[in-house]
């Protein structure tokens, strides 16, 4: 079981309880929700998103659920569309409670995940995609050495407006571990 450490929080597999807790935990983020709605969903919900997870797992993704020291889960993050051939990934990230948001997590979570992938993946690669009202997920991939790569127009719709989607893209020279 891989077990990452950062200085405030431990990336590890998320078992099938933890699904449970971050899905009942989800709020969206304004205005623009970084993860899928699921209202009205059950609790099977849940279940159907660790089974997914765990048939794509080590092949298709590495997807670790983020905890606090204290052994809360907050969030998830994955190195998503591995392609084993061309060293590339997508990176995705989320903290499920707003109180969690902005503590840092997110970019702890970020630079261990990174380190992982480019050190022990041997991934070249890794892009990500955000909104461009998503200013805290454009702060953590530009402190990690991100490169905006382009826009896509309005591709987004929420709030009753549309968005641009920000692409990012991160070559392991680039990687900047050191955050200060």
């Amino acid at each position: 079981m891989i077990e990452l450490q950062g200085e405030k929080v431990i990336l590890r597999t998320l078992e099938r309880a933890h699904c449970h807790e971050l899905w009942d935990a989800y709020e969206s983020t304004a205005p623009i929700p970084t993860e899928p709605l699921n209202p009205g969903l059950s609790v099977e919900g849940a279940d159907k998103w660790f089974e997914e997870m765990q048939a794509k797992q080590g092949k298709e993704h590495v997807y670790l659920g983020i905890f606090t020291y204290e052994e809360r889960p907050v969030g998830g993050i994955q190195l998503a569309n591995l392609d084993w051939r061309y060293r590339t990934a997508t990176l995705g990230v989320g903290l499920e409670r707003a109180a969690d948001r902005g503590h840092g997590y997110g970019l702890d979570a970020t630079v261990t995940l990174l380190r992982y992938g480019f050190e022990h993946l041997d991934l070249y690669r890794v892009s990500a995609t955000t909104a461009e009202c998503n200013i805290a997920m454009q702060r953590i991939l530009e402190t990690c050495g991100f490169t905006l790569e382009g826009r896509e127009r309005e591709a987004l719709y929420a709030a009753g407006r549309r968005w641009d989607r920000l692409t990012y893209g991160l070559l392991r020279p680039e990687f900047t571990a050191d955050r200060d």
